[in-house]
């Protein structure tokens, strides 16, 4: 038996083959924003970023035209200027008994912090010994360390030491220095020496006041007065 499959005509349908493209019209075409337009964008960008590096170059260059300010820190000197000013005072200083051991006197005292010194006008200083020796220095100017180790006298200086039972060693020149701590008068200036009646000239001196040992100077001259020279002797020979 044979079978026969019949297929309808199909409706004929154009095929058209399609030529190359060509480029798009016109009107079509991508419209490129101009040079200006994105100029304008790119610095809008970079607006932030500028005005940061135009403000630290600003910040650079007054520093840099700022006398001192780019300088390393260093501190500054201390000058030589006066902390406090006394007028007609009177320092005292004690030992540990209580006892009076330096006293400084005069007219006007300015202290300095930076030398830890104080000048005195008509300056009068005391340095007392338990042993009851006694020193007393004066000038017209002087100028004392603050724990009054040092002593310098300038103007009409005078140290006069004083012992019991002994005559007093009085010692006046134009600048004389003293360390009462150490019991020292020294000058490298002219100097007069007196005791009793006895006078001693030299170009400078060195006297312990605990030994009561004057060594003088350079050239020096004495005028030794017979009294002193008979108290002296009856002194020795009645040990």
């Amino acid at each position: 038996m044979k079978g026969e499959l019949h297929i309808p005509d199909l409706p004929e349908v154009p095929v058209v083959l399609s030529p190359h493209i060509g480029p798009p019209a016109e009107g079509e075409r991508r419209v490129r924003p101009r040079w200006s337009n994105r100029l304008r964008e790119s610095i809008t960008g970079y607006l932030p970023l500028l005005l940061m590096t135009l403000l630290a170059l600003g910040t650079w260059l007054v520093a840099k035209n700022t006398p001192g300010l780019l300088a390393p820190s260093v501190p500054g000197a201390v000058g030589h200027e006066p902390d406090y000013t006394l007028d007609h005072f009177t320092l005292q200083r004690f030992d540990p008994t209580g006892a009076l051991k330096v006293e400084i006197e005069g007219d006007r005292m300015q202290h300095f912090p930076d030398n830890e010194t104080m000048e005195v006008e008509k300056i009068r200083v005391v340095a007392i010994e338990p042993d009851g020796r006694r020193m007393t220095a004066t000038a017209l100017h002087g100028r004392a360390k603050d724990d009054s180790s040092e002593v310098w006298l300038d103007g009409q200086a005078q140290v006069v030491s004083e012992m019991k039972d002994e005559l007093p060693i009085q010692m006046n020149g134009e600048h004389l220095r003293a360390e009462p701590k150490l019991k020292l008068v020294e000058s490298d200036s002219p100097v007069i020496v007196q005791q009793g009646s006895s006078e001693f000239h030299a170009e400078g001196l060195l006297y312990d006041h605990g030994t009561r040992i004057l060594t003088l100077r350079g050239q020096a001259h004495a005028l030794l007065q017979p009294a002193l020279r008979s108290a002296a002797a009856a002194k020795h020979t009645g040990k």
